[in-house]
């Protein structure tokens, strides 16, 4: 009997064994696996961060440059070199680009006319020269192409004399629907790369930088074989490390025409801790000794696998963040080259008629009168562009205070007076003469005047827009009704969920954007309010807007 006892023992612990064993290797290649895919998944998030950062730093430079076109499109005489550096100084000051940034106009035979950083004239001594003395025939032909079409172009970046690497953003300047010459505003790269290199974990990471045509560079050097104009070297730069090629996870981009290529990896190829085995074994071998303490175990793991899909779901959400503000911005674009570009340009061609006489007196008062509301649009238009620029910035002053609704309605009913008149839409309020409100001014007549501006612009000829506001329980309700087209279930979805769109038209062929009611609804959130819309294709809209008390 002993004997059968002491077999069966034996037998028991060389089941044991094996057993042992073949979980141990079964978990552990799990885990190894489990390792690798959580390091490609921080890799490919990391790479997206990496990309979003890029792009943002180029449309931070792009929309600047935006800013210095539209000014120039805008004044008369064409402003000197100080006036147009003083802008700059202005400009910058905002994305805190020193003297990093250069910015020169050249004429059409491409000799440097102006050139200047925010603080000073001529840097490079470049004033009176040509372009054709240091760039060669293929660049001086797509500058030529530049002063063909009016847009804005993105050329690679360059080794300039000044010891940096510049990366040079150009657009044409029209006077009278002819090139005059052309902007060549070249930024430090470094300002473009740097945040991605301050990002929390970038240490972690090697990134590696080039154009379309695969030409590398980094903070310090275009690497070209172009000559470089000073002796530092960027110690981050991809190819000081010894990191496998093909482990890079790389995208294309694409800005102003210009193609840029980002890849990121790994500083190291790190394999899994090979002490894990160990670990394992210790960890499974208890397991068979004390199942509590096994079952504690898991139950950690479980813990653990859990947070890590939180976090990578924070991870995902910040992407999606991330990626819905650059394509915010990138409408804002075309909403700003759609509805400036088109009025501004007949209200120049009328002034070119006028100063050629080639319209009477009386022909240009009559054009005159129509263009006072396009100039009236425009102006609506740019100071919603601006106040959804400072509350998507957070600089928004919010100072609430008790106002009279009847006045503020009243101060917007006089501005819309002659829109209104023009289709014959009779504005009527119903607001009580003691009714107030705690809100913040601007954004209260903001809210006011868009609803009541798209309650016009939706509205038929002969027709009646009404607005009411009374207090009920512990909140303040405005309302405007309108007779007009109403809307469909789709497009109060879109307005519900504030995507920046291009609206349709009004009935008499209004242009609109539909950043007026977005506004609406940020200034309407900053009061801790909400909106309500109802409304039916056909049988007008009526919008309702509820605050805090």
């Amino acid at each position: 009997m002993l004997k059968i006892f002491l077999d069966r023992k034996i037998y028991l612990l060389l089941l044991f064994a094996f057993s042992g064993g073949f979980i141990t290797h079964y978990f552990n290649r799990q885990l190894q696996e489990y390792e690798y895919k959580k390091r490609e998944n921080d890799l490919e998030n990391a790479h997206k961060v990496v990309v979003n950062t890029f792009t943002e730093s180029l449309n931070r430079f792009a929309y600047l440059m935006t800013g210095m076109r539209s000014h120039l499109r805008s004044v008369e005489p064409f402003p000197s070199q100080e006036d147009l550096r003083l802008f700059l100084s202005y400009q910058t000051d905002e994305l805190k680009i020193r003297d990093s940034l250069i910015v020169s106009f050249l004429n059409t035979d491409h000799e440097f006319v102006y050139s200047f950083t925010k603080n000073r004239i001529d840097p490079g001594n470049l004033i009176g020269t040509s372009v054709r003395s240091f760039r060669n025939g293929v660049e001086i032909g797509r500058l030529n192409n530049l002063l063909q079409n009016d847009h804005m172009k993105l050329f690679p970046p360059l080794n300039l004399v000044e010891g940096w690497v510049g990366i040079p953003l150009n657009f044409p300047v029209f006077k009278e629907g002819k090139p005059i010459g052309y902007i060549a505003s070249i930024l430090n790269f470094r300002n473009i790369i740097e945040p991605i290199y301050n990002l929390e974990y970038s240490t972690d990471f090697v990134f590696r930088f080039s154009d379309a045509n695969g030409v590398f560079f980094d903070r310090e050097q275009v690497h070209d074989g172009t000559t470089v104009y000073h002796d530092r070297v960027d110690d981050k730069y991809f190819k000081n490390y010894d990191v496998d090629p093909t482990t890079f996870v790389s995208s294309e981009i694409t800005v102003f025409d210009q193609t840029f290529k980002i890849g990121t990896a790994y500083v190291s190829n790190q394999s899994p801790n090979p002490y894990l085995r160990w670990i394992i074994l210790f960890i499974y071998t208890l397991i068979f000794l004390f199942a509590g303490v096994a079952i504690y175990r898991y139950m950690l793991y479980q813990q653990l696998n859990e947070k890590l899909k939180n976090v990578n779901q924070v991870i995902k959400m910040q992407n999606e963040a991330l990626q819905e503000s650059n394509a915010t911005k990138n409408r804002l674009m075309s909403i700003i080259g759609h509805d400036l570009k088109g009025p501004i340009s007949s209200i120049i061609n009328l002034i070119n008629l006028v100063e050629d006489s080639a319209i009477s007196l009386k022909d240009s008062k009559t054009i005159l009168k129509q263009l006072s509301p396009v100039a009236k649009n425009i102006l609506n238009l740019l100071e919603n562009l601006l106040q959804w620029a400072m509350v998507n910035s957070d600089k928004t002053l919010f100072k609430p205070e008790s106002v009279s609704v009847d006045q503020i309605v009243q101060e917007n009913f006089d501005l819309l007076h002659s829109v209104a008149q023009q289709k014959n839409i009779k504005l009527v309020k119903n607001i009580p003469d003691n009714l107030s409100v705690i809100v913040d001014i601007n954004m209260f007549s903001t809210i006011v005047r868009n609803l009541l501006s798209n309650a016009i612009k939706y509205s038929p000829r002969d027709s009646q827009v009404n607005i009411t506001g009374r207090q009920e329980n512990s909140n303040f309700i405005i309302e405007v009704s309108d007779q007009g087209i109403g809307m469909s279930s789709k497009e109060i979805h879109a307005i519900n969920t504030m995507e920046l769109e291009m609206s349709k038209r009004g009935t008499a062929g209004e242009k609109g954007t539909g950043l007026g009611l977005t506004l609406s609804k940020a200034f309407i959130a900053k009061h801790n309010g909400s909106l309500e819309i109802k409304s039916e294709e056909g049988k007008g809209s009526t919008f309702r807007v509820i605050l805090p008390a």
